[in-house]
C-alpha cells in the first residue's frame, strides 16, 4: 500500500509538473517595451519558502545600506514554478521569486520580534531571452526599500550588485540560493 501511494504522489505530481509548465507560459512577468518589468500585485499568495532574519546594521541587499531595525526577508515563489522545480529541480523559464523585506519591534526588550510594517521589495525572474547564459538567464529587480507603496515598476538592476554574488556562491549551479531556503528542500531517491 505504501509503494502504490508513493508511485501515485510522484505520478501525480510529474503529471502536475508538465501541466504546470505549460501553465507557466501563460503567466509570465510583466515587463514593459523598455524593459522594465511590473511589480508582481499578488505574490502574497505565491508559495512562502522560508524566511530569513537580518540584524539590524548588515547591510540590505536591496540597496547596501545598513538596516535601522532586524528585517525579516520572506522569499515567495510563483506556484507554477515552484511546483516544476520541486518535482523536476530545474527552475522554469519563467520563475519568478520574490523577497519582501519587513521591519520588527519590540513591545519590551527580551520580547520576540514581530513584523512592524513591510519594508522593501525585490524580484528576480529566469528569463533565457532577455538574460544571458552568464547570468543564469536571471534578471534582479528593485521595487524600493522603504514602507508601501512600493514602486510600480523597476528597470533590471546592473549585474556587479545581485547577480555576480550568486553566479559566485549558489551551490544548485542554476544561480538561485535554492540551499538557503527550508521550503525548497527536495526528497530525492
Amino acid at each position: 500500500m505504501k509503494k502504490s501511494l508513493y508511485a501515485a504522489t510522484v505520478f501525480a505530481c510529474c503529471i502536475g509538473a508538465a501541466f504546470a509548465e505549460q501553465l507557466q507560459l501563460k503567466l509570465p512577468a510583466s515587463f514593459n517595451p523598455d524593459g522594465t518589468i511590473n511589480r508582481p500585485l499578488n505574490h502574497r499568495q505565491w508559495v512562502n519558502v522560508g524566511t530569513t532574519l537580518i540584524p539590524k546594521g548588515e547591510v540590505n541587499i536591496i540597496d547596501g545600506l545598513p538596516i535601522e531595525t532586524n528585517e525579516y526577508i520572506d522569499t515567495y515563489v510563483e506556484p507554477m514554478a515552484f511546483a516544476i522545480y520541486m518535482a523536476t529541480g530545474t527552475w522554469p523559464n519563467g520563475t519568478q521569486i520574490v523577497k519582501e523585506f519587513t521591519a520588527t519591534k519590540e513591545a519590551k526588550p527580551g520580547d520576540a520580534l514581530a513584523e512592524s510594517h513591510y519594508n522593501g521589495l525585490a524580484m528576480l525572474v529566469k528569463d533565457t531571452e532577455r538574460f544571458p547564459v552568464e547570468t543564469g538567464h536571471l534578471g534582479y529587480f528593485n521595487f524600493g526599500h522603504h514602507p508601501e507603496p512600493y514602486e510600480m515598476r523597476s528597470s533590471l538592476m546592473p549585474r556587479e550588485q545581485c547577480s555576480s554574488c550568486h553566479e559566485a556562491s549558489a551551490s544548485d549551479q542554476q544561480n538561485i540560493f535554492a540551499d538557503h531556503h527550508i521550503g525548497l528542500r527536495r526528497k530525492v531517491d
